[in-house]
């Protein structure tokens, strides 16, 4: 009875739906190491046949993401793959066919991760011709696609050795000293052998790398590249133009690999093989790593000297200077001095709270910057559009040699893999060619600007990671393009250029032609604070505000340590102040605010080091406000206030520790 209601109950049950055809997406990739069955054509007819039964909607335009000259064995760098998860996540499809699982992923965890995303979203995976996989269909899939690529892999490498030991495979890099002829051989260039003999005497008989290059230099004679010399170029790991075994005879193939192979050639020998093991020992080491820089300026980039050539920044102590590079190494520059990277910093900031900040010159500077932006943007288009119809006539020409699928020619296939090289190399040169937003300069803030720059250029040489810090960074690199400095005898000269910063590698930044440049020669800065005359302001204007005066609890606390101090005249409060102002700043007493004036006699022949340091320490202890904002070498006590250079005031910001990371 209960079998029988429930039968009744079930008879007037509604007919199924009509249901709407799933949208459909395919995804293809193809790698230079793939055959003509897994071209893009191939797989996208076989998605085709696979799509119409399934009576889904495809279309080519949205939904085909593809990605060529890519590996399986990962999904960094897959633009095609990126760009269907983001589809998927928009919800644009429902179903994802690829001709096999390999096509999507040669590795079982990007598998399992693809699959786990796409099934969240409501998209499921279909290969050709099998239909729907489960996640333990595509992580079995997946396996066996990811062991068949280590054995292609281990095939491949396997054939190499086995060409390298019978001399087949000798190599195809250019390298100096030897010349490429027909076949997989070298030959000796006699020229660049003599040089290279000479080199190793050079060094041999104790002349060091720095000299080396700048000996060939001097003497014009053309480097590797058809440049200058470096002493970078040297020794380079078996890689440099000194430590390759070649030179003595010997080739090693996989030279850092697990087995390399070495092949004896006497005939290509440069030097003895003794000079070489001589020479080697003493410099063919792994090079000494280098000690990680404290700060770094934050016109690290965009200095160049004069010669062209880019600026060497080198720490020396508490300072950092810039160098040439070319000049270095005796490269036909002259620029041999080196400059203070502060002083170039307060001389850009100067221009920019002066000049490029005022309300009558910078609209019309901006209004330039803005015509050479949409120049720059337009013939970055240009480049864009003559790029991709390149990328199309080469996807035609891929699916045109491989329409057949039943029989490989070896030479299409050869065709496929350098045109499936140059869609790649096109891809990514794509994906560069990006021009940034245009900057506009804020002119309801501009004031607020230039006090921000006012306060940095009161802590110069010291740069900070603080908010105020890094709104001026970003200011002065937006509108700043590069900086050319002319260092001579009796001065230098600096021409800063204005342009759309950022633009893609080939792409000049900056309209030289254009005028918009701003060009000033400058005597060379004097020694001692007045190198940075607002820092020296700064300090005579909080001194003015009353920031070193003592309350009268402070007053109390100090006051046995100046009673006790010897040779320092009247010992009142202002001559407390006066001690306490030279120990915060490190300014000298001719240096004095006008209040503290009457004291600079005085301490003319004093040493208020030790009445500094007691001083210090008891306001330290009372936690007193007049200490509390102290500048990085008021903290050194052990130094002599007359040695030392001069501190920097530190008002309260948000990190005030210095640039660790100069890449950052």
């Amino acid at each position: 009875m209960l079998i029988r209601n429930r039968i009744d109950r079930r008879t007037d049950l509604p007919g199924p739906t009509q249901q709407t055809p799933s949208v459909i997406a395919y995804y293809l990739r193809r790698s230079s190491a793939d055959p003509l069955y897994f071209s893009i054509a191939a797989q996208l007819a076989h998605c085709n046949a696979h799509s119409h039964s399934l009576g889904g909607e495809f279309d080519q335009q949205r939904l085909l993401f593809v990605d060529r000259h890519r590996s399986g064995a990962t999904t960094i760098g897959r633009e095609g793959i990126a760009a269907m998860l983001e589809a998927a996540r928009q919800g644009r499809f429902r179903i994802l066919v690829v001709r096999s699982i390999c096509r999507l992923t040669r590795n079982a965890t990007d598998a399992a991760r693809l699959h786990e995303q796409l099934t969240g979203l409501g998209v499921s995976i279909h290969v050709a011709g099998r239909g729907q996989v489960q996640q333990y269909e595509i992580m079995l899939l997946a396996l066996s696609a990811q062991r068949e690529r280590l054995r292609m892999m281990a095939s491949l490498m396997d054939g190499k050795r086995r060409a390298a030991v019978s001399g087949e495979f000798f190599g195809s890099w250019p390298t100096y000293g030897y010349d490429r002829i027909d076949g997989p051989d070298w030959r000796k260039n006699v020229n660049q052998a003599a040089i290279l003999e000479r080199c190793f005497r050079e060094v041999d008989a104790g002349l060091n790398l720095q000299d080396l290059a700048k000996l060939l230099n001097g003497e014009c004679i053309p480097a590797r590249n058809g440049g200058i010399w470096r002493p970078r170029h040297f020794f380079a790991r078996g890689r440099g133009l000194l430590d390759r075994p070649i030179l003595k005879g010997v080739f090693v193939w996989s030279l850092w690999g697990e087995k390399p192979i070495t092949i004896s050639r006497p005939d290509l020998a440069v030097i003895s093989a003794d000079l070489f093991d001589r020479v080697n020992e003493r410099y063919g080491v792994p090079t000494r790593t280098q000690e990680p820089r404290t700060r770094a300026p934050f016109l690290l980039g965009l200095v160049r000297c004069a010669c062209g050539d880019r600026m060497h920044l080198a720490e020396d102590g508490n300072a950092m200077h810039l160098h040439c590079r070319t000049a270095q190494i005796g490269g036909g520059c002259d620029r041999t001095k080196g400059f203070s990277t502060s002083i170039v910093a307060r001389q850009v900031l100067h221009l920019f709270r002066h000049e490029i900040l005022d309300p009558d010159s910078g609209p019309e500077l901006e209004e330039g910057r803005r015509i050479e932006w949409q120049g720059l943007n337009a013939t970055v288009q240009a480049e864009r559009d003559r790029v991709s119809a390149r990328i199309e006539q080469i996807a035609h020409e891929l699916d045109a040699l491989s329409q057949d699928e039943e029989e490989i020619d070896p030479y299409a296939a050869a065709a496929c893999c350098e045109l499936e090289l140059e869609h790649h190399k096109l891809s990514e040169r794509l994906t560069q060619l990006v021009v940034p937003p245009f900057g506009a300069l804020d002119w309801e803030r501009v004031d607020v600007d230039r006090a921000r720059i006012l306060r940095v250029m009161e802590r110069l040489p010291s740069m900070s990671r603080s908010g105020e810090d890094l709104r001026v960074i970003e200011l002065v690199r937006s509108i700043v393009s590069e900086i050319e400095l002319d260092i001579r005898e009796d001065g230098y000269q600096l021409r800063v250029w204005f342009g759309a910063p950022g633009a893609p590698k080939g792409f000049d930044a900056v309209d030289r032609l254009a005028g918009r440049w701003w060009m000033r020669w400058f005597p060379m800065p004097p020694k001692g604070p007045l190198r940075y005359p607002e820092v020296v302001l700064g300090h005579q204007r909080r001194a003015e505000a009353g920031m070193f005066r003592l309350d009268d609890g402070d007053w109390a606390a100090v006051e046995p340590v100046i009673r006790n101090a010897p040779r320092l005249g009247p010992r009142d409060r202002t001559m407390a102040e006066a001690i306490l102002f030279i120990g915060m700043t490190g300014l000298p007493a001719k240096y004095f605010p006008e209040r503290y004036e009457p004291c600079a006699p005085l301490l003319k022949h004093a040493r208020p080091g030790a009445v500094w340091r007691g001083m210090y320490e008891v306001l330290h202890q009372r936690c007193s406000p007049v200490v509390a904002e102290a500048g990085p070498a008021a903290r050194i006590l052990h130094e002599d206030l007359n040695s030392r250079a001069h501190a920097h005031p530190v008002p309260p910001l948000e990190d005030p520790s210095p640039w660790c990371n100069p890449k950052a």
